[in-house]
């Protein structure tokens, strides 16, 4: 007779919580960045980027590369340590993926920055394979990290949560412009502002055209507004559709962007060339109403943890 044995899930011994807060008391001198949704990441986006953070006083940025650097293969992740400012000194960095089913972690060993060099990465961290199977992956969440060796501790070391969210809460916002005869030409117009993700955003319009397609085209923009209360601010990765609507047929006008937004103030992405004036008439155009909206079908997530 044969025999069938279900494949039975990995268990953590403990909360991922946990896990994470016995790295930060224990490794004072490292960043880890806890990677949810791991699987839809890796058929979505290329990377995933950390906040800035700031360990032996510089500033620093951890990049992980689900399916390894561009040219290098796909079937293993790949990690990389970037600075954000001048430093000046040789630094050791471990670069590392976090065990959760026992306290290791999978690492080349420790890796020379030196100062001319702006970045240091292993391309083969580990394989997809054994990513799944030896403990690294559990309910499609991971964590990576770094520790950088010979500088000075601090109380505690830091970490961070991603996530990459598919139709996020309020992910369909439509701006109604009401008296549309009356938007000047002369400057950009904006949206009220709406929150998507833990961030706030403004849908933005130039009825004339923006910079080379002015005088040509309907240019619309979203535009990342800040965070909400408290949020960790960081970039923003987002896939969204910019809209205008067809009030007849509901043959709408759509257009689609996907990539990183900066976590400054007033970032903004879109289409300098939306449509073309000409067709700021009926069907889009009615009893001076004029309908632009945005649609989000992905955003990442950036939170303390």
């Amino acid at each position: 007779m044969e025999l069938h044995i279900e494949h039975m899930p990995l268990v953590r011994p403990i909360p991922i919580e946990k896990i994470v807060e016995a790295l930060k008391e224990k490794y004072k001198t490292s960043h880890f960045i806890k990677i949810d949704n791991f699987s839809l990441i890796r058929k979505e986006i290329r990377r995933v980027q950390s906040s800035i953070f700031h360990v032996g006083g510089h500033k620093w940025k951890l990049m992980v590369f689900p399916n390894g650097y561009k040219g290098c293969g796909d079937d293993h992740v790949s990690i990389r340590i970037v600075k954000q400012d001048s430093v000046n000194v040789w630094l050791d960095v471990e670069l590392c993926i976090v065990n959760q089913l026992k306290p290791v972690w999978e690492s080349k060993g420790a890796m020379a920055l030196p100062p001319e060099s702006s970045s240091i990465g292993d391309s083969n961290l580990i394989t997809h394979a054994d990513l799944e199977r030896q403990g690294y992956l559990i309910g499609d969440c991971c964590i990576f990290g770094v520790t950088f060796l010979g500088v000075a501790p601090n109380a505690f070391g830091t970490a961070e949560c991603f996530s990459l969210v598919e139709k996020p809460l309020n992910h369909k916002v439509t701006w109604m412009m009401t008296r549309f005869s009356s938007f000047g030409s002369e400057k950009a117009h904006h949206s009220n502002e709406f929150v998507v993700g833990n961030r706030k955003w403004r849908i933005q319009v130039h009825p004339k055209g923006f910079k080379e397609e002015r005088g040509r085209s309907f240019s619309v923009y979203l535009v990342g507004n800040g965070f909400i209360n408290n949020a960790l601010k960081a970039n923003t990765i987002a896939k969204f559709k910019l809209r205008v609507l067809d009030q007849v047929n509901r043959n709408h006008i759509e257009k689609i962007y996907m990539g990183w937004l900066g976590e400054e103030p007033d970032v903004s992405h879109g289409f300098s060339d939306f449509m073309p004036l000409e067709k700021l008439d009926e069907p889009y155009l009615m009893n001076d109403k004029f309908y632009v909206g945005v649609e989000f079908k992905l955003i990442s997530v950036t939170d303390y943890c």
